[in-house]
This record gives C-alpha cells, sequence and structure tokens, in this order.
C-alpha cells in the first residue's frame, strides 16, 4: 500500500466553504475514481487545515489514477469552481511507505 496525504491549507475563515464545495463537487468525482479516501481529516490544532489520504498499490498505480481523475469532466468542473472560491492557499503532498512490524 501506497499513502498519499494532501495537506490542504485555506484562507483563514474559508475551510468550510472548501470543505461544502469538495462535499457537494470534488468528493464525488475523486472518489468515484481512486475509491473512498483513507481518511478525511479536519486539523484540530490549525482551523484552516484539512487533510486527505488516499491509497493506492503502488506508484504506478497512483500515476495511472491520477490520470483518469484529471481526464474527468466532473473533477475538471471542481477544480473550476475551486479556484474560483479561492480558498485554498497551498496543498502539498507526502508518499510514505507502510512498515511491516
Amino acid at each position: 500500500m501506497l499513502p498519499d496525504i494532501r495537506i490542504h491549507q485555506c484562507k483563514p475563515g474559508m475551510r468550510d466553504a472548501q470543505f461544502e464545495l469538495f462535499n457537494g463537487k470534488g468528493l464525488g468525482a475523486q472518489s468515484r475514481i481512486l475509491g473512498d479516501p483513507f481518511a478525511y481529516i479536519k486539523s484540530i490544532e490549525d482551523p484552516n487545515e484539512f487533510i486527505l489520504i488516499w491509497q493506492y498499490d503502488d506508484l504506478a498505480d497512483r500515476e495511472a489514477q491520477c490520470e483518469l481523475m484529471w481526464d474527468d469532466p466532473e473533477w475538471q468542473e471542481h477544480v473550476t469552481l475551486s479556484k474560483s472560491l479561492g480558498a485554498v492557499v497551498s496543498q502539498y503532498g507526502k508518499l510514505v511507505e507502510t512498515v511491516e512490524t
């Protein structure tokens, strides 16, 4: 399993508006292609941050799934609406490996 941690930083006071948009337009498109997120988290320490964790089999699976998502009209609609809303200041990702114990 290859976890992909996506950390989104919103403008102060705009996280809920971004959540509403994502829940209405983005999550359905992403889940249809990527499957349900492993986790969908609101940060407690930072009221402007939220985190999504997706799971892939490996890097090739991630690349193929992301390509399908970026070609999807429903996802493109969400991206356009998200840009118009202007709530997200930054997004960065971390690919991590699971460790067998």
